[in-house]
């Protein structure tokens, strides 16, 4: 009750998206918890924090199932802002901290440990290779994601608050 968003009319609308995983963190199911947050005109305005299906057997791959799910928001978001003629910037942009993850997203070559993750998950290279969608990696501690994927210190939590314009 304390928080709210404001939106600008002039802000450009243009999605911006963060990821991450945490991973096996559930104690009864060892499963990862996946999350993600679309920002438009520098406010959240849509996230996600969601059990995944199945474990994972990496750390790579509870980043990589998160990814895939958030560039799924993506592909939707861009195709809603066309449909209602709202000009957007293309590709979009997905932050996240998992150097490994985004490296597989780009190109199989040198990840001989990973042929285990589910081929539905290699959606995402092919996003990249179209270039609809580009990965950023970000470091761990400026990743706002961890709002919707773990619990935080007081502090940590308020500024990701912050960082998402939420007062």
């Amino acid at each position: 009750m304390d928080y709210g968003l404001t939106y600008s009319r002039d802000a450009d609308l243009t999605p911006l998206a963060y990821v991450d995983a945490d991973y096996g963190r559930c104690r009864d199911t060892r499963r990862s918890t996946s999350g993600y947050v679309f920002t438009m005109a520098g406010r959240a305005v849509t996230w996600s924090s969601k059990r995944q299906a199945t474990v994972a057997l990496s750390t790579v791959e509870a980043e990589y199932v998160a990814m895939s799910r958030c560039a799924q928001q993506m592909v939707w978001m861009h195709t809603w802002l066309d449909e209602v003629e709202i000009a957007h910037g293309t590709p979009g942009v997905i932050r996240g901290d998992s150097r490994e993850a985004i490296a597989l997203a780009k190109t199989m070559k040198d990840h001989g440990k990973v042929k285990h993750i589910d081929i539905h998950h290699h959606y995402l290279r092919e996003l990249v290779k179209s270039e609809l969608i580009i990965f950023e990696q970000i470091a761990s501690a400026d990743n706002i994601t961890d709002l919707f994927t773990k619990p935080l210190a007081h502090d940590h939590h308020h500024r990701f608050l912050a960082a998402l314009n939420i007062y």
